[in-house]
């Protein structure tokens, strides 16, 4: 049976309780072999991850992509973490194209 591929799209911040939920799915779906998780995306109010967070988003060892123009409304694109690449938009569109599944939290 074919593993079904997830990626997640998060838009909120650090301190908001859907990024907590956000990084205990990815946990699970990592360590379950059930599905996989290509990516992780970070758009709006979630570039702020990049910058500083309490999760260790490096340790799911997927890619993470956060919205460029997400990093530069805040003047912030100089300043991501190490685990972190800066994206387009069109990063976005591939999610949807290349994945079974996209879970967005907001």
């Amino acid at each position: 049976m074919k593993k079904h591929s997830i990626a997640l799209v998060l838009q909120s911040a650090p301190e908001h309780g859907s990024s907590g939920s956000a990084f205990r799915l990815a946990q699970t779906i990592v360590s379950s072999n059930e599905a996989t998780l290509s990516s992780i995306f970070f758009y709006g109010d979630g570039a702020v991850h990049a910058l500083n967070s309490v999760l260790d988003w490096g340790l799911l060892r997927v890619d993470l992509g956060v919205c460029v123009a997400s990093l530069q409304r805040r003047g912030t694109e100089e300043m991501i973490g190490d685990h972190f690449n800066i994206v387009g938009l069109g990063y976005l569109a591939a999610l949807y194209q290349q994945n079974d599944k996209v879970i967005v939290f907001g």
